[in-house]
C-alpha cells in the first residue's frame, strides 16, 4: 500500500509540494511567483460542442475583441492534420501519433480523448499552469462527453480552480454545410457528417451555460456578457 494511503495529510502535503515545485519552474517565462500564488483568483471557461459548432471562432473572436479581462487561450495537443484556416500553435499543438503517444505515456497529459475518426487530443498539465499563471483561461472541451474527465483533470493540477462550462450549438444543416466547406479528406468528411447526422442535440446535457450560434458576432456578445456577470460575481479580474 502507498504510504501516503495511509497518511491522508502527507499525501496533501506532498501533493502541495509537488505543485509548488512545478509552478516555480513556470517563474522563469512569467513575470514572477506572486502572480502563480493568486493562480485561484483566475477562471476557466470550457466551451463544448459538436465539430462545426463554432468554438473556436467564438473563443477567437471574444479574445481579439476582450480589453477588460487577462485571457489566455489553452491550445490542445493534438493528431489530426491542421486545417488551411489553421494556425500552428494558435489553434493547436499539432504532432504524429508517435509523440502523442509518448507525451502520454510519460504524464503530460491530465485529459486525452479519441474521436470517433480516430484523431487524438490531449491537454498538457504544463500549458495549464503557465496559462493560468497569466489570468483566466479559455479552452475547448471537444464534445459534452468530455466534460467530466476534462473538469476532473484540470482540478487534479489546481484543485480549488473555479470552471464554468459553455456549449455552443448551432443547427444541424449548418454544421453539415460548413464541415463540407471545411474541405480535407473526403473520408474523413464523411465520417463528420455521419456523425452529426446520428448524433446532433439542441440542448445542453451538462454545461452550466448555452449559446445558440446563428450568428458569430452576436455569439461573441453573448459570451463577453457571460465573462462579465461571472467575474464580477467572484469578485475578480
Amino acid at each position: 500500500m502507498n504510504a501516503n494511503s495511509q497518511d491522508p495529510e502527507k499525501g496533501k502535503r506532498l501533493q502541495k509540494e509537488r505543485r509548488r515545485y512545478l509552478l516555480t519552474l513556470m517563474t522563469s517565462v512569467t513575470s514572477g511567483i506572486t502572480d502563480i500564488d493568486n493562480y485561484d483568483f483566475n477562471h476557466v471557461f470550457i466551451f463544448f460542442g459538436f465539430t462545426g459548432s463554432g468554438k473556436d471562432t467564438v473563443i477567437d473572436g471574444f479574445l481579439e475583441q476582450n480589453t477588460k479581462y487577462p485571457f489566455s487561450k489553452f491550445v490542445r495537443t493534438m493528431t489530426r492534420p491542421k486545417r488551411s484556416n489553421e494556425n500552428e500553435i494558435l489553434s493547436g499543438y499539432f504532432v504524429e501519433k508517435e509523440l502523442f503517444d509518448h507525451l502520454k505515456e510519460r504524464g503530460r497529459f491530465f485529459y486525452y480523448y479519441e474521436k470517433y475518426d480516430g484523431d487524438e487530443f490531449g491537454y498538457d498539465a504544463t500549458h495549464l499552469i503557465f496559462t493560468l499563471s497569466r489570468g483566466h483561461v479559455i479552452m475547448v472541451g471537444g464534445n459534452e462527453k468530455n466534460l467530466k474527465g476534462l473538469t476532473s483533470g484540470i482540478r487534479s493540477v489546481f484543485n480549488n480552480i473555479p470552471i464554468t462550462t459553455v456549449f455552443i450549438n448551432r443547427p444541424k444543416e449548418d454544421i453539415i454545410e460548413g464541415i463540407k466547406k471545411r474541405g480535407g479528406d473526403p473520408e474523413q468528411i464523411q465520417k463528420r457528417i455521419k456523425a452529426i447526422e446520428e448524433g446532433w442535440y439542441q440542448d445542453s446535457l451538462f454545461c452550466d451555460h448555452s449559446i445558440w450560434n446563428t450568428d458569430s458576432a452576436k455569439s461573441i456578445k453573448d459570451f463577453q456578457e457571460l465573462v462579465e456577470l461571472t467575474l464580477k460575481k467572484k469578485g475578480g479580474a
